[in-house]
Order: structure tokens, then C-alpha cells, then sequence
């Protein structure tokens, strides 16, 4: 845990290897970022990697801007993955994949029928050790009087375990057991989760498991989130390498902490922007709305993600997701690849 900056902040959305789009939201707010000289101190929600062309030279200005003392940033998952050494969908550009190794295409991307790959520029040895040697720098949230930042959800007692926390590896390696009592006989295997071709149905005891393991997890919980079984009724959708049985909780419904909070993580929509699937804990949500029993919720992650999926069909990448920045206390948008800004609904 750590104070933020200031009172005046620049928080900077997921994003995910996208180096470009990066440089010129920076540039729209005013940044030097060669000379590390901002209008305001810079906050980044996590996820700075995974997916774009270039993760590298997105943790390199971050981290340059960071040890300048102009600019903050919190752990995502993706960063706890690559901390923890998890071979994930998207990180083939720093931990090997074995589809690498056979001459595939790793990191593949599954919608339907369609397939893309992730074409990101790959790390060196020493840039692996200098990227991991930063992150182990990083705090999993800040806060201040009257604002607090996390990558995807503030839940007290996962923030009270990390300020006790004797250091951030205790706190990352903590594990959590499953219940053995639930039972997971006929539940689909390992490989048929991350198989594809296999049509997976619902296995209660299988979903209650993994809850379980989720969100009983203090770090897991602030990096990516809680979440909660689909249920029979729903259909399990192939999403990020897996099938899913498991789907997003909107936490901040609960959340009563009147301080406003700002995450990522979350895969919002902006209008125009042409997306695959749905976002299940935006229905109902404005794209510029504050969420919560105060209204003191927001997330500024518009999925400049997706914007692989744009480049492996010849498009616009600015059709499939942006990157954005809310400028607080004023709360008003910024994006990469617009001129105007929006004034967000709280």
C-alpha cells in the first residue's frame, strides 16, 4: 500500500502492450514523457502488458516515469502472472510458451470460429530481469483522503492483508485450498477447459471450487477481482485461453467506502467502439457513468486490448477499444485517439 502523489491525478486505464496509444494519451495530457514532465502526477491502473505489439517499451516509460517521481502504478493480474511466472494467454512475448517451442502460433484468440495471434515484440533475458526487478517494486493500491486506485476490486480485508503483509512476495505466494468437501466428480478436465473444440458444460461443484480459490485469495482479489458461478442456466464461454464457468461479480454494488475508487480491468465500451461479447457488469451502465451505492465507482479501462483483433483483420485498431485517462478531481475522460474529452457522470 501507498499515499498517492497528490490530490490531482491523471489515472491511466489498462494498457496491455499498446505503446503507441500509450505516447499519444500522454501527449494529450500534457506529458514530456522523454524529459519525465507532467501537468499533474501520473496513476496506472496495472496491466501494462500482454496483448500489444509492444509490452517491453511500455514497461520501460512507465518505469522511467515512475522512478522519476512523476507517475505511480498499481499490479494487475497480468503482472502478478508474469511475477508468479504463469503461462498465460498473451505472455508469450515474455514466458516461452511450448507452442512456441513446437513452431505454432501461441497466444492464440478464440471467438467463434476465428483464431488471431498476439505479434509482440519479444523480451530479452535482461529485459525480463529488469521488468520483473520493477514490478516487485510496485504497491497493490493507493489511496489517499479522498480517492483510492486498485487494478480491479478494493476489498477491505484483502487491503488490511497487504498492509500487514511482511513483504509483497509473502503476500503473492500465500495460497489458498480448496474445499474438499465439494464435490467435483464428472467436473470437465484441465485440458478440456482450455480445449476449444470441447463444448464444456456447467459443473456446480467444479464452479463452487474455483470461487473458492478465487476469492478467498487476498491478492487475486484486488488484481482481478471476485467472482461468482454462472449457474446451469447460462452457457460457458470460450474467453482469454479457457473456457469460463465462473463470471465477473460487479463488487462495487457492495462497496460502501463513500471515497471516490478508480480500477481497470474490466473491459469497458465506449460507444463507437466495435467489441466482441458483453461486458456482464456494465448492464445497464453508462459508458461515462460512476457506479456504486455512492456513486463513488469508476472504471477507466476502454479496452484498448482488443485492439490486436482490429490489426488481424486490416481494421482501424481504434475501432476495437481505446485508451483512456481520467483526470481527477475534475473527472472528466481523455482519450488516445480523440481530441475532445467527456466529462464522466457521477
Amino acid at each position: 500500500m501507498q499515499k498517492l502523489l497528490g490530490d490531482r491525478v491523471d489515472i491511466i486505464g489498462d494498457v496491455h502492450g499498446e505503446i503507441e496509444g500509450l505516447r499519444s494519451l500522454l501527449a494529450r495530457l500534457g506529458v514530456d514523457a522523454e524529459r519525465a514532465r507532467v501537468e499533474r502526477p501520473l496513476v496506472f491502473v496495472g496491466d501494462l502488458v500482454d496483448r500489444g505489439p509492444d509490452s517491453v517499451a511500455v514497461v520501460e516509460l512507465v518505469e522511467h516515469l515512475v522512478r522519476s517521481g512523476v507517475a505511480q502504478c498499481v499490479l494487475g493480474n497480468h503482472e502478478f502472472n508474469l511475477i508468479r511466472e504463469k503461462v498465460k494467454q498473451g505472455n508469450g512475448w515474455f514466458i516461452p510458451h511450448e507452442e512456441m517451442k513446437a513452431g505454432r502460433s501461441p497466444d492464440g484468440w478464440h471467438a467463434g470460429d476465428s483464431r488471431a495471434s498476439f505479434p509482440s515484440r519479444q523480451a530479452t533475458l535482461f529485459e525480463r530481469k529488469r521488468i520483473l526487478d520493477f514490478l516487485g517494486t510496485l504497491p497493490v493500491a493507493l489511496e489517499s483522503d479522498a480517492l483510492r486506485v486498485v487494478h480491479a476490486a478494493w476489498a477491505q480485508d484483502a487491503v488490511e492483508e497487504a498492509r500487514q503483509s511482511e513483504s509483497l512476495e509473502s503476500f503473492f505466494e500465500s495460497e489458498v485450498v480448496g474445499d474438499p468437501t465439494v464435490p467435483i466428480h464428472g467436473a470437465p478436465s484441465f485440458a478440456e477447459m482450455e480445449d476449444p473444440h470441447v463444448m464444456v458444460k456447467f459443473h456446480d461443484g467444479l464452479a463452487q471450487h474455483m470461487v473458492r480459490m478465487q476469492n478467498s485469495h487476498a491478492a487475486k482479489i484486488l488484481t482481478s477481482g471476485p467472482e461468482r458461478p454462472i449457474g446451469p442456466h447460462k452457457k460457458p464461454r470460450y474467453l482469454a485461453g479457457k473456457w469460463r464457468i465462473l463470471e465477473r461479480s460487479p463488487w462495487w454494488d457492495a462497496d460502501q467506502d463513500p471515497r471516490a475508487v478508480v480500477f481497470g480491468h474490466y473491459w469497458r465500451r465506449r460507444p463507437d467502439a466495435d467489441l466482441p461479447g458483453k461486458a456482464e457488469v456494465f448492464e445497464n451502465v453508462g459508458p461515462w457513468d460512476w457506479m456504486g451505492p455512492h456513486r463513488q465507482a469508476f472504471c477507466v479501462d476502454y479496452s484498448v486490448g482488443y485492439r490486436f483483433i482490429a490489426r488481424h483483420h486490416g481494421k482501424n485498431p481504434s475501432s476495437s477499444g481505446a485508451l483512456a485517462a481520467l483526470r481527477w478531481p475534475e473527472c472528466t475522460l481523455v482519450f488516445d485517439d480523440l481530441d475532445e474529452s467527456f466529462v464522466t457522470q457521477r
